[in-house]
Parts: structure tokens; sequence; C-alpha cells
């Protein structure tokens, strides 16, 4: 009987996959970091991560689909209030845009360009002074509506993160706008990004961002937002990158700043990063990062360094 429970069970779930397009993949870091810590030196580091994609199409025309980051999934949906946004988001795709909900970017980060380039294993290319261009997402209960669409170059976003759910707090809903344009200038792909979103009475944020990819395989970016943190208070970040990618290798550079108003001293830093791909999906990584922060010391300038592989599959 349990045989055939189980054999029944398994024709079901093949009958599934069939119907649709399910992909599996992921990646794996081996390697050695420093985080200046006191008293520890190098530290054995590893991490890994599985994500899975389903993927179909209705007799319209229409694509619709699933992702699931199985390192961040966790309790989803309505009658939860998590800091995460739990690994899973779902989206259809048409002539229309596409419209997506959940683990997924407001408006302002989608249009954003980040200054890092290359990557190390324990992300040391980014100290304390760079800015991932986030914006105010994660504040409420993490799950985004986004809706975007690109047509000649030009491309448009809005988001929506709605209040906190089973917040006794009075909040509000995080609305996004989002605008990206790109250009070939002589070989020199130039890429414009601008974003805004608006939080809470007096919370907001805004942004712009450029980044030229030369032929030569020199590639700059910069950024720059403001975000207003009270009726008083604001904070600025600027960031400025610069890249080299010859064959298999890429040499990265990135420096940032944090201008928060009423704090002593500015927070900024700079990271590095080299990457040799290796082929195959393995590429050797090194990295460092060092903060100027707030007063002196260890504490508050921190280092951290990393050499490791980075293993997708």
């Amino acid at each position: 009987m349990k045989n055939i429970l189980f054999a029944t069970t398994a024709l079901v779930a093949t009958a599934g996959i069939a119907a649709a397009d399910v992909s599996i993949s992921g990646f794996a870091e081996m390697g050695i970091v420093d985080t200046n810590a006191a008293n520890q030196g190098f530290q054995f580091h590893q991490d890994i991560d599985v994500t899975i994609k389903l993927s179909g199409e209705t007799d319209g025309g229409i694509a619709f689909g699933t992702a699931i980051d199985l390192d961040e999934a966790g309790t989803t949906g309505a009658g939860t209030d998590v800091a995460d946004d739990d690994g899973v988001s779902v989206f259809i795709s048409g002539g229309f845009g596409t419209l997506t909900m959940g683990d997924t970017d407001g408006a302002f980060d989608w249009a954003m360009i980040e200054t890092a380039m290359g990557g190390s294993i324990a992300d040391d290319q980014e100290h304390g002074g760079y800015t991932g261009n986030g914006g105010l997402d994660a504040s409420e209960d993490g799950q985004v509506l986004r809706y975007d669409y690109s047509i000649n170059g030009f491309g448009v976003a809005v988001s929506l993160e709605q209040d906190g759910n089973n917040s006794t707090a009075v909040t509000n809903d995080i609305t996004g706008l989002g605008v990206t344009y790109a250009m070939d200038m002589g070989g020199t792909a130039i890429t414009f990004g601008a974003g805004m979103q608006d939080g809470a009475a007096n919370i907001d944020i805004s942004g712009v961002s450029v980044k030229a990819a030369m032929a030569n395989g020199i590639t700059l970016v910069a950024n720059t937002s403001d975000e207003s943190t009270g009726a008083a208070t604001s904070t600025k970040r600027t960031g400025l990158g610069i890249g080299y990618t010859m064959d298999a290798l890429t040499v990265a550079a990135n420096w940032g700043e944090v201008d928060a108003t009423g704090t002593a001293n500015d927070v900024d830093g700079y990271g590095l990063s080299v990457n040799y791909d290796l082929g195959g999906g393995a590429v050797a990584q090194f990295g460092y990062g060092k903060t100027d922060g707030a007063g002196t010391g260890a504490a508050n300038d921190p280092t951290s360094m990393s050499i490791g592989l980075a293993l997708s599959f």
C-alpha cells in the first residue's frame, strides 16, 4: 500500500515538472577571511546557496514564474512581519511589461547602479562608506510589488511596499519610481539611472547614477543619493567605481562616503577586488575593504580581507 502511494505521488510530481520549465542553480564559496578582529587573524570561510526557478507560458503568450532562494526562504505572505523578505518572488511578463511580487528590488534600487565591480567571497569591497542603493526597501514588511517596462533604451519602474503586517506602529506604505536610459556613444555603452522612494512623513530618498562601459575594458560608475530621515536630518551618499577587464582577469576599486547631518564625522571607505575566471563556473577572488569611521582605532576604522574560490553551478 505504501509503495503504491509513493509511486502515485511520484507520477503526479513528475507530471507537474513536465508542464513547466524548472531549473536549479547555486553557488558555493570557500577560502579564508580576516576581519581585523582582535586575536583572530585569518579564519576559514564557506557558504552555499541554492535557487530554484520555475517558469511557464499561457496560451496567450504571457510568461510567468517564480524563484525560491533556499538560503533566505522562510515564512511568507500576510500575517507575518519579518525583516527578511523571504527569498521568494513571483512574476508575470508580456508585451505590457513585467509585474513582480515578493523578494525583489523596489523601483529605486532597480534603477540605480552600484559602484562595486567583480566580487569577493566576504563582500570586502562593500565597506562602511559603500551604498548598495537599497533605498527604503525592507523598511516595512519586506514584500515589494514592482511593475517595470522597457522599450528602445528607456526603462521605467514603479513599486509599492506595504506597511508592516501586524505592526502596531503607525507608518506609511513605501512608494517608488525609477527610470533608466541606455545608449551607445562610439563604442562606449552609457547607462543612466535615477530613482526616488517615499515613506513615512519626512522620510524619502532620491538619487542618480551613471555607468560608462568602454570598448577597451574600462568601466566607470558614479552615483549619489540624498535621504531625508526626519524634519531636520538627512544622509547623503556618494560613490565612485572603476573596473578593468582583460580576458579572464577583472580588477576593480571603489570609494564611497556617507555624510549624515548631526554626526561628528563622515564615514567613508574604499574597496578592492581582483577576480580571475578559471572557467566552468569557478572564479578565484581576492577582496579588501577599509572604512574610515567616526573616531580612531580598529573598532572605528575596520578593515577586511579575503581570498578564495567562488563556484557557480
